[in-house]
């Protein structure tokens, strides 16, 4: 009787010990899978779907799971990049532009201040030096760039996210001229001519100038801010006119539509 009362607790204590062993989750991951935080890694992890995980251990930054697949530990930033383009402005003008916009998914604010990023642009001459987010001055054409993180103290690999087919488009819409209504002709070669902006567009305009009594004091054909411009001075002469206001016409020609009017501001300093 003693033996077969032994027999009988050790078959108790043996079932207590193997119960203890079975207590450990099991977790099935549904048909839309699962993931989350691992512990304080900063990383994601993702699990097949329909694949059965035990997790064992869970603590701090260690996370062990017993199952057929392991987790698929995810260190790609999740960049995204997109591109806002200008045309440009008016026929024979290089003012386009392209401005690049990032965003990053799946990792902290904190660690998105520790990434810089890189722009390879085609053609390169855009930017030579690789970091530029915006260009401008661009001609019409088509335009590319590979946009490349830097990850800095960083353990997760960097990404890349490259935009092809950038288009910068051309206009035959003449450019409206805009006159620079101050002079300041003292040779520092600041104000020191009339600048009339996009006057290159209008090979045949003529521009006069106007003291404020009507006199005529200046007349050029095919005015164009470099050889043919107004120093503010008297005629044809190398004599300065006064301090004061005077007043231009321009004519386009080419049947661009009516003389343009307005007054200039000539100080001396």
């Amino acid at each position: 009787m003693k033996k077969k009362i032994n027999f009988i607790v050790a078959l108790i204590l043996g079932i207590t010990f193997i119960s203890r062993a079975q207590d450990i989750p099991i977790q099935v991951i549904n048909s839309s899978g699962g993931g989350g935080a691992v512990g304080a890694t900063g990383y994601d992890a993702y699990y097949n779907i329909g694949e059965t995980v035990i997790a064992t251990t869970v603590g701090g930054s260690t996370f062990v799971t017993q199952g057929f697949l392991q987790p698929c530990l995810l260190g790609k930033f999740g960049l995204m990049s997109q591109a806002a383009n200008n045309d440009v402005s008016c026929l024979g003008k290089t003012d386009g532009f392209i401005s690049i916009t990032n965003t990053l998914t799946g990792i902290s604010t904190a660690a998105q201040g520790q990434v810089t990023y890189m722009y390879y642009w085609y053609p390169s001459t855009v930017c030579p030096t690789n970091d530029c987010a915006t260009v401008r001055d661009l001609v019409p054409g088509t335009y590319s760039v590979l946009v490349v993180t830097n990850n800095g103290t960083l353990t997760v690999p960097s990404d890349s996210v490259k935009i092809e087919n950038i288009v910068i488009n051309d206009n035959t819409a003449p450019c409206l001229i805009n006159v620079f209504n101050g002079m300041t002709p003292n040779g520092d070669g600041k104000n020191d001519f009339l600048f009339i902006e996009n006057i290159d567009q209008y090979p045949n305009a003529e521009v006069d100038i106007y003291n404020r009594w009507g006199q005529h004091l200046y007349h050029a054909t095919g005015y164009n801010n470099i050889d043919k411009k107004w120093n503010g001075t008297l005629g044809n002469s190398d004599a300065l006119a006064p301090t004061g206001t005077y007043f231009y016409v321009i004519s386009l020609g080419g049947g661009n539509g009516k003389p343009i009017k307005g007054w200039i501001e000539l100080l001396h300093e």
